[in-house]
């Protein structure tokens, strides 16, 4: 499988594969499309490479023809940032239902002190959520304890709660075992974004050996160079430690990712190369810099570009 054959077979997409996506997802309002994609590869070396970004726009200014164009575009995932956006990238149902039947992952980001607010994402629609500044090992055991629902009879005060969710008929799933039959696939995301995670290699390991005995793609993990270098400043060593913190997850069979790219480095050039690393150290969840705001404006800008050199050859 290629990247253009994981998204449907061609670039844009064909209304044809709209219409499967938005079937898929009657049948399965709780599928995660992402996630299906790397089940069907047998290792992360074998996974093709899946865009995505990070969303900026507040639930409440979403339109669905917006999440068609970043779907018809390639997009795979997107992460919705209520850590730094607060409660305007907190996605609801009905937010979360307009890209799941795009097939774009909703991945709900939330700040580092919450806990029962994940298994509360999964609730409204959201199919992954991200824990972001971890720096020791019980952090990340207890972010997995909040999105799995308790062992009968060993709960612990971090546990995920119950709360009935619905099929593709809204008929509600009330029993404990229903509810455990249809939320198989969730997914915690993991930010390495700290020197403990990224740069301590015996904190690293243990927690992407957590996250591998979560069960097959159950965990991803997702760095953020800005953050890092902003804790520790511009240490050399982190661009080598990223990429062997992706060679240490593809071997335990856990899919990681990188946002490339930023202010200092727009060049499109630099970009893709810095994408190739990635990938080739075994990045596979890759993330461009802008923010989803700011597709307007790009877009704008580039349609506006054979104008702006006509006026020039014009002597205007």
């Amino acid at each position: 499988m290629d990247a253009i054959a994981a998204i449907g077979g061609s670039r844009p997409l064909k209304a044809e594969e709209f219409a499967r996506r938005a079937y898929n997802y009657a049948l399965n309002p709780a599928r995660n499309s992402l996630k299906e994609t790397l089940d069907q590869c047998e290792s992360v070396a074998k996974t093709p490479p899946l865009l995505g970004g990070f969303n900026d726009v507040p639930w409440h200014k979403l339109r669905d023809a917006e999440v068609h164009a970043w779907a018809k575009a390639g997009w795979s995932w997107i992460v919705n940032d209520a850590e730094h956006s607060q409660w305007e990238g907190w996605y609801g149902r009905e937010q979360n239902a307009v890209l799941s039947r795009h097939s774009i992952l909703p991945v709900q980001r939330l700040a580092r002190e919450a806990r029962s607010e994940h298994g509360d994402a999964f609730q409204l629609g959201a199919r992954a959520t991200m824990r972001p500044y971890g720096t020791t090992y019980e952090e990340a055991e207890r972010y997995f304890r909040a999105i799995n629902f308790p062992v009968p009879g060993q709960a612990t005060p971090d546990d995920r709660g119950g709360y009935p969710v619905r099929d593709g008929e809204r008929t509600m799933m009330f029993t404990p075992d229903e509810l455990r039959g249809t939320e198989t696939e969730t997914q915690g995301w993991i930010q390495f974004e700290t020197k403990e995670y990224i740069i301590d290699i015996e904190t690293r390991d243990r927690v992407l050996d957590l996250m591998a005995a979560q069960g097959r793609n159950k965990a991803c993990g997702f760095v953020g160079p800005f953050d890092a270098i902003l804790r520790e400043g511009d240490l050399p060593e982190v661009n080598d430690a990223v990429n062997a913190l992706f060679r240490a997850a593809a071997e335990r069979g856990v899919h990681t990712g990188r946002v490339v790219g930023h202010g200092a480095m727009e060049d499109p050039q630099d970009i893709e190369d810095g994408m190739v690393e990635a990938i080739d150290n075994g990045a596979r969840l890759i993330c461009v810099h802008p923010l989803t705001s700011d597709m307007v404006f790009r877009g704008a800008y580039a349609m506006a570009e054979p104008f702006f050199r006509a006026c020039k050859r014009c002597g205007f």
